[in-house]
Order: C-alpha cells, then sequence, then structure tokens
C-alpha cells in the first residue's frame, strides 16, 4: 500500500520532492537496486489512461540508495490547480511498486 502524502508548491518552483521509502513497520528500505522511477502528475486522482498525464519526473536515487531515499525534480511549468500524483519503480524483482500517492496542490506566487 502506498503512503498518503500531499505536495504543495509554489508556481514556477522546482525544489525537489524527496521520498524516504519505508515498508508496512516503518523500517526504511534498501532501494539501491530499484530502477524506473516516476513522479506522475495527473488532472484527475483515478485516470483511466494517459491522457490526464500533466507531467511526468524521472527520480534519482539519493546517496545510493541504501537509505530509501530517491528524490524528483520538477519541470516548474505546471499552473496553478488542484492535481494528483503518484510515485512508482521497478523493485529489485523488477514488480512495479506504487510508494507514495496524494493531492499535488501548486499555489499561486507572488509578483509573477
Amino acid at each position: 500500500m502506498a503512503t498518503e502524502i500531499d505536495i504543495e508548491k509554489k508556481r514556477g518552483d522546482t525544489r525537489r520532492h524527496i521520498f524516504v521509502v519505508k515498508d508496512a513497520d516503518g523500517v526504511v528500505v534498501d532501494i539501491s537496486a530499484w530502477t524506473s522511477f516516476v513522479l506522475s502528475v495527473t488532472s484527475i486522482k483515478d485516470p483511466p489512461d494517459a491522457t490526464t498525464l500533466l507531467e511526468a519526473m524521472t527520480g534519482a536515487l539519493t546517496a545510493g540508495g541504501t537509505d530509501g531515499r530517491v528524490h524528483f525534480i520538477p519541470a516548474g511549468t505546471l499552473d496553478i490547480g488542484k492535481m494528483f500524483y503518484d510515485c512508482e519503480a521497478l523493485d529489485s524483482n523488477s514488480e512495479l511498486v506504487t510508494f507514495a500517492e496524494g493531492g499535488y496542490v501548486v499555489t499561486q506566487d507572488r509578483g509573477k
């Protein structure tokens, strides 16, 4: 089951989103052998297909992944509004794992 985490950022910001992958008991997972990390932002919560995809960020391991950390850098091009996201990767068995999901809100920035 994916961890529910809501994200809020200002329009135009490109500060990275960092996640720590943990198992059901809250223990950090070694993700150093995981691949294909993607954070997908969509316009609706349960998209039927890729037509609602607004942005897909490729993830990179932070500190080699033994500490469970992965980060994603947004392009900063999403307009203000409430969207949704999920984070997926292929685990060490090449099985697809959704490890985080939630709301993705972009708010107005001042002066732009």
